[in-house]
Order: C-alpha cells, then structure tokens, then sequence
C-alpha cells in the first residue's frame, strides 16, 4: 500500500548505486526520482515535489566518514530547506549509514538548525539502513529487493501515525483513481476507441459541467464545475473504502488517546491553528477572489467614523461597543472585514446581480468587553455570529471572526473586484454562518401581553 502510493526520491553521489536503487524501487511499483547530487550544481526543487520517503547517502561530498560528522548533517539540512516545499506534506528521511546513532544525531541536527520559518523541512522522521545490507556497493546490484522493500515498510510501520498518514494518503488516490474509473465507465462500450473516446467524454464532461452549474456559467470555470460534480463522490469512496484488517489495526495504534482523561483540551493557540486548518484557506495556499463564496476581505473603505456612518449608521464606537459589547480601549485591536454569504445556487450559477456581504469584525481572544453587575462579559445579541478561535499564520495571538446578519453590504462584482481578501471560510463554517444568518432572519414573532 505504501510503495504503490507514495513518492520515493533518492539522492546519492554514486551513479552505479542511483541508478540499482532507483531501479529497484521503480520494479516494486514505487514512483521513485534517482537524483545524482554535484556540489557545483544546483538540485531542482520540483523533484522533491510532493515527497514521502527521502534516501540520502550520509556523505555526499566526499564518502568518507570521520569523527566529527556536522559538515554532512549541514549539506542535508541545507538541500531540505532549499527544496523541500511548504506544501509538500509530510515526509520520512532514510540515511544510508549502518551506524543508527548517526540517525540519531541527524534528526537532532535538524531539529536544531533548520531555520525555524521553514519547520515544513523537517522529516517526520529519521530512519538508518545499511546501504551495504541491500546494495553491492562495487557492482551496484540490488542483492535482496524484497528484503529492501521489507525494511522500508518496518521502518515505516514501526511509526503508527506517520504509516496511518501515508496509508490515509494513499486511500485517498485509490478512492480518486475509483471516481475517475467511474466516470470513464459511462462511455459506452462501442466508443471506447481512441477516435471516439475523446468525443464520448467530452459529452459526459459537459453534460456534468451543465447541470452543475448552469448552461451559461461553464465557461467561467469548467474546472471547478466538474470538481464540484466530482468531489462528493470522491468524498463518499474515501469514507466507505473496505480497508484490510491491517490497515484498521495502523489507525487503532496510532490514534489512542482520544479516551485519556488526562488528555487536557488544546490550549488557545494550538487550537486556533487546527481550526484554521479545519476551516479557513489562507492566502499562499489556495487562490481566491473576493467574489468567492465565503471570502473574508479587509475593510475596503476608510475605518473611519463618517464612512461607516455612511454604511451602516453607526459609529465605530457605536459599532464595537454598543453592538459587539466591547470595551472603548479594546476598539484599536480589532479588524473590520465584510464576509461573503449569498445563496449556494447563486454562487455555484454564477447569476447575476450584486453580491452580499455581511460586517464583521477579527476580535482578538483576550480583547476586553462590556461586563454585567456580575463581572461576566455581556451576552452578544443572537445576530452576530461567532466562529471557533483562529491562530492566522504569523499571527502571535488566537482570534474570533464574527459577523453581524443585521448589517449587509450589497455590492456589484466590479466594485468589489480589488479588494484585497484576509481568508475564506470553508463550506463546513460558511454554512454555519449562512444558516445562522437565515435563522436569525426568517425567525418569527408573536404578539402576547405577559402575565405575572
């Protein structure tokens, strides 16, 4: 499972080794990346693009060992900092050695030295096996692949969460490999020759693309109208894949505190980091557009008290503190942005018309607000909605997003086209939002004289 999925890139000084392992690997059905290392060359950072298992020869410059091996253990640092991308996801590093201890001492290194802006760069782990174990090392030749193959897979497994990962990972491409054979199976038979195949899924793709999103709007992204056909069948296989007894048993040992009492709650800022992930893209990962559903954008207008009063017919200073009950002082912490929301089918069609937006504001956690007589902070009115603690990259402490359902903005797609966007919502949390926000609206009211 783990061979057929993840990515192997090896580097060694030594042609005649490269080429037996690479070889190896490619004949176990492991997608693998020979790379022969020259000091005077530069390595492409794109063959380490999307990396699982990384083999690096200890000594690369010269093959000698020595007493003090920290000149090797810089190299190494340095070639992962340089290509390893933010991106790329985790990753395992196998160092050619027969001594463990200097595995040992590499991962420490690393630990220590990787620059600490670049924490993607560290493996997972790091992990020894005797090159001379596997490979002739004057003739080159493999003596055992099978064997090689075993102890890679030991030495991943003996990691329940990093073998639950890649394992995940891999169930992953089978389920998207399932949907992409589904889909394939729906050309007929009789066209399923290499001149009538390309004209069969054409009418397939475009059938899809229609009834996604409308026959007028495929054009603007005929991309994402079939992944938004696609991804909940993908979705679907992912969750109800019939997976071997073995791989259950990984996942059971890898995942075993979620029933420790002594487990404390994440504190703030760890929590606001795993909810960012769970539910906000941020800028350098994914690309989006003000117009997108759910983006969250900067205040795009002077914050100023005239110009809000415009919009909205408050002050700041009636905004924050008589609406999000907070404290005068606590009124320089906080940014307003305006969130997306709108109705699904809209967005999806991509109809036309003005775009809605709702005021809010990113509170820090530990900003003060308004207390009642008994030093409690004042219950926000049920029309302003409130997300989970975020931590935002770079940020040094955890906020909340929160949004005010009596305060849209309308505005067209042109006026809105520059603004610059701070994050947007994945659907999980939009949905809240818009939810809470049709609630809220549609909420209904009677007339009854109360009684003692």
């Amino acid at each position: 499972m783990i061979f057929s999925a993840s990515r192997f890139v090896v580097v060694d000084d030594k042609e005649i080794h490269l080429r037996a392992i690479t070889d190896t690997f490619q004949r176990l059905g492991t997608p693998c990346i020979g790379i022969r290392y020259e000091p005077a060359e530069e390595l492409n950072p794109d063959h380490f693009r999307s990396v699982r298992c990384l083999f690096v020869d200890l000594h690369l410059v010269d093959g000698q060992a020595s007493t003090d091996e920290r000149r090797h253990y810089a190299l190494i640092a340095s070639i992962l900092e340089d290509n390893i991308n933010r991106n790329g996801g985790p990753f395992i590093l196998v160092l050619w050695t027969a001594h463990e201890h200097l595995s040992a001492e590499l991962r420490d290194y690393l630990d220590q030295h990787i620059d600490a802006n670049k924490p993607y760069a560290r493996p997972l782990a790091v992990l020894s096996l005797a090159k001379e174990r596997f490979v002739d090392v004057n003739s080159g030749s493999v003596n055992n692949p099978e064997e090689l193959r075993q102890a890679i897979e030991q030495a991943i497994i003996s990691n329940s969460q990093l073998a639950a990962l890649l394992g995940w990972e891999s169930d992953v491409l089978a389920a998207a490999g399932d949907t992409l054979a589904s889909l394939l199976n729906l050309v007929p038979a009789e066209q399923r020759t290499s001149v009538a195949f390309p004209a069969a899924l054409n009418t397939i793709l475009s059938r899809l693309a229609r009834e996604t999103v409308g026959r007028s709007h495929v054009d603007v992204d005929p991309r994402t109208a079939i992944s938004m056909a696609l991804a909940p069948i993908l979705s679907d296989r992912i969750l109800n894949q019939d997976v071997a007894e073995t791989t259950q048993g990984i996942w059971k040992a890898a995942v075993t505190r979620y029933n420790d009492r002594q487990l404390e709650a994440a504190p703030p800022l760890m929590a606001g980091e795993i909810n960012r992930m769970l539910h906000l893209a941020v800028p350098g990962s994914e690309t989006f557009l003000p117009a997108d559903w759910g983006a969250v954008v900067t205040w795009p207008f002077p914050w100023a008290d005239d110009e809000l009063k415009r919009l909205t017919g408050l002050t700041i200073k009636q905004m924050l503190c008589e609406e999000f009950r907070l404290r005068s002082h606590a009124i320089e912490v906080c940014k307003p942005v305006l969130i997306r929301v709108g109705a699904a089918c809209d967005y999806a069609q991509n109809n036309r018309g003005p775009i809605m937006f709702l005021f809010g504001l990113d509170i820090p956690e530990d900003a003060e607000r308004q207390k009642d007589s008994n030093e409690r902070p004042i219950k926000l009115t049920d029309a302003i909605w409130k997300s989970p603690i975020f931590l935002m990259p770079g940020a040094a402490e955890a906020t909340r997003l929160h949004a005010h359902i009596r305060f849209p903005q309308i505005y067209l797609p042109e006026a809105c086209s520059q603004w610059t966007v701070y994050c947007r919502l994945r659907e999980q949390l939009l949905m809240h939002l818009i939810s809470t926000a049709s609630n809220h609206v549609a909420r209904p009211g009677i007339v009854q004289l109360p009684v003692d």
